[in-house]
């Protein structure tokens, strides 16, 4: 996908991969980009349209926790000034094995609520749909599991099963909106924050993590680009250091043509 003059929607931070990858997308001539967060960071906003004064940059702050409709009327107000959504990027990422709902309503819960209210602005075949791509921005502990993030890897787990399944033709043939996920390994963001194991056993591998060879967030936001770049349908990527390779899913039920075709008769 050629970026340049594109409507991108990213819902993050304004720190750490997610401002990494900001800074890359404004290179590439993007016409919009709207950031929603919790947390209101205006150096950061000024900095990004500093480096393209192009760009026009919107900020709205965010509740994760919303309800879906309240989400729902947010989202009305940003297609104010968005008119469109060409790309949205779900971003958030928040690891805190002991509390259990955080976790899984910012990593899981929060970007299926999010698709579910900017699907209606994106689907070809309503008013203000164009069609486009929808990223998620999962971990590489949604592939593998991890002994130790065991919340945290359940939630991205969840965000890969999630797209998989809305990529299927059935739905992407009639929206035109295409969905893949990028799953990016370890970064030194991640790592620096002070972090529990799900169980006490696991504490002594997670304090090690502080010392652990991780990419860093440019090189990390890089490679989120790249995939958005070349990525289509379906597509579940790993961003690690310099690698970016297509992840290929096994199937053990092949139930998109037993069920469909049941279904279909």
């Amino acid at each position: 996908m050629d970026l340049e003059g594109k409507h991108v929607v990213y819902v993050a931070d304004c720190g750490g991969i997610a401002y990494e990858t900001c800074k890359v997308l404004v290179t590439k001539k993007i016409a919009k980009l709207a950031i929603l967060h919790s947390v209101e960071n205006p150096q950061a906003i000024a900095q990004l349209q500093a480096q393209n004064p192009k760009t026009q940059i919107f900020f709205w702050k965010f509740d994760f926790t919303m309800s879906r409709a309240d989400m729902q009327l947010y989202f009305e107000d940003v297609m104010m000034q968005m008119d469109y959504i060409d790309i949205l990027v779900n971003g958030s990422t928040l690891c805190k094995e002991q509390d259990i709902e955080a976790t899984i309503n910012v990593n899981l819960t929060a970007p299926i609520n999010i698709i579910s209210c900017a699907m209606s602005y994106m689907d070809k075949n309503k008013e203000a749909g164009r069609g486009g791509m929808i990223v998620n921005v999962s971990s590489v502990t949604g592939l593998d599991p991890s002994p130790v993030f065991c919340v945290y890897s359940a939630a991205k787990f969840g965000v890969i099963g999630f797209t998989r399944s809305l990529a299927h033709p059935i739905y992407y043939e009639k929206t035109g909106v295409a969905v893949m996920a990028i799953c990016c390994g370890p970064t030194k963001t991640f790592v620096r924050h002070t972090m529990k194991a799900f169980l006490e056993y696991g504490q002594e591998y997670v304090d090690k993590l502080k010392g652990a060879p991780c990419q860093e967030t440019a090189v990390c936001a890089r490679n989120i680009v790249r995939a958005i770049e070349m990525g289509s349908n379906g597509q579940i990527w790993l961003a690690d250091n310099e690698r970016l390779d297509i992840v290929k899913p096994q199937l053990y039920w092949n139930m998109s043509n037993e069920l469909v075709e049941y279904m279909e008769r």
